[in-house]
């Protein structure tokens, strides 16, 4: 139903109610405006039989007496009845002040221009005495009735206002509570949470923005799988190459190298006593034996021990990350010192996750070797068997990223954009945030299932 629909037709409802109401309301202050009528006119018949027994014999305090009964009666309306002796003596008793409206000049404004003049009958007594009868006119119980009809009025129609006040508001309130829903679930959207769609809504345009959320939300998740599978693909593409190289390297250069220092050997025992041959042969075989040794080093960094088996089997990360942390120890131009804590409680991890620990660790380490001025690092890993993930936090005591670099756009530089896609590839959660006292610490989490 649409949003408009609904709130007409609720607001209809509760006009309707408040109409009800105020018919009823006003049929009941109609009925006892006709009920004191009805009792005024009984009370003037009443007058008139007063007037006409005044002639007759009775006494005039038996007359006097049912008059200031007829004065004092709440129905007898419009008019208060003076009974005056002969010599104009009042025989019945004053009228009394009615109570009014509290405001003067209203009864004034409704009593308007019209003439309050007194009418006086002379009725003829038996004996031939005169009584005169006073008609001295009182508008105040119309005045009264006609302002508690205003008042009733004024009454009914600030009701109906609340009653159409509340009505909308709880009906705004209502078809729009299902905004929260759509908000939070734009929030999830931001936040990169797909998998939860939008409850629908029974409001027509507001079921209609759950639909295209839930949409953009299923064709982000499609996009997504795609990309994560291109990843993939591109990774596994990476790592076949960096296999094939250092199997190239390997193959080619280290046998190469082998044989110049079996050559360098052999020049060495053939050229005793000569001395030039002997610093160039020399020479070449320090110089074979430090290529080599860097030629090993790259080979590890390019297929670390432990990462050499096939996609099916699981791989041996923490002994990789230790190698890996042996070797970066072992320059001896490097004074950054290193802390490595592995915690896997006996899980087997595949190989494509292994393998992204390491290069995300491995990148890590690296930037935090060129760019962080760091003197020490953290490296934990673990499983958290509660959460069923793996865990890596990288944390080091250098100076740390720009603090407009840390939420979401790291930086420009290839390392960080590599650990991004490595993380995205895996259905990981990257943190990246300021470290204690300084530094910076990075967290990955990657669901093992």
């Amino acid at each position: 139903m649409q949003l408009v629909t609904r709130l007409l037709l609720r607001l209809g409802l509760a006009g309707l109610v408040m109409l009800i109401l105020a018919c009823v309301l006003t049929l009941f202050s109609v009925r006892q405006d006709i009920a004191d009528e009805m009792q005024g006119s009984q009370r003037i018949g009443q007058l008139m039989t007063v007037l006409s027994e005044l002639q007759q014999g009775e006494s005039l305090e038996h007359h006097t007496l049912r008059i200031d009964q007829l004065n004092r009666s709440e129905t007898f309306r419009h008019f208060h009845v003076t009974l005056l002796d002969d010599q104009g003596k009042r025989l019945t008793q004053k009228a009394t002040a009615e109570p009014g409206s509290t405001l003067p000049w209203l009864n004034r404004f409704m009593a308007g221009d019209v003439g309050l003049s007194e009418y006086s009958l002379s009725v003829r007594r038996p004996g031939g005495s005169h009584v005169t009868l006073v008609l001295e006119p009182n508008p105040q119980p119309e005045i009264s009735e006609a302002i508690n009809s205003v008042w009733l009025q004024l009454a009914l129609f600030s009701i109906l206002v609340l009653v159409l006040v509340l009505a909308l508001a709880y009906s705004v309130r209502h078809a729009l509570s299902p905004l929260k829903e759509i908000l939070a679930g734009i929030t999830r959207i931001e936040d990169g949470d797909y998998d939860h769609p939008i409850p629908a809504c029974a409001t027509r345009e507001l079921n209609q923005i759950t639909n295209a959320l839930n949409h953009l939300s299923a064709a982000l998740t499609e996009q997504l799988t795609k990309q994560r599978d291109l990843l993939h693909r591109l990774q596994d593409v990476q790592e076949e190459e960096r296999r094939q190289l250092a199997h190239d390297l390997h193959d080619e250069f280290g046998q190469l190298l082998t044989a110049i220092q079996v050559d360098a050997s052999y020049l060495l025992k053939k050229t005793e006593g000569q001395s030039a041959l002997q610093d160039c042969a020399r020479a070449m075989y320090d110089n074979s034996s430090r290529i080599l040794s860097q030629l090993k080093s790259l080979l590890v960094q390019l297929r670390p021990y432990g990462l050499q088996g096939d996609e099916e089997h699981h791989i041996a990360l923490e002994q990789a990350l230790r190698e890996l942390i042996r070797q970066r120890q072992s320059r001896s131009d490097s004074e950054l010192s290193y802390q490595l804590k592995v915690e896997l409680y006996g899980a087997e991890l595949p190989q494509r996750l292994s393998v992204a620990a390491y290069r995300i660790i491995q990148e890590a380490l690296t930037n935090v070797l060129r760019h962080a001025d760091a003197t020490h690092v953290d490296i934990d890993v673990r499983v958290d068997k509660s959460a069923q993930s793996l865990v890596l936090r990288i944390a080091d005591n250098g100076k740390g990223l720009p603090t407009s670099n840390i939420p979401d756009k790291p930086a420009k530089g290839l390392g960080l954009i590599g650990i991004k896609e490595r993380v995205l590839a895996n259905r990981g959660n990257l943190l990246m945030q300021s470290a204690h006292p300084n530094g910076l610490e990075i967290s990955v989490s990657f669901p093992l299932c």
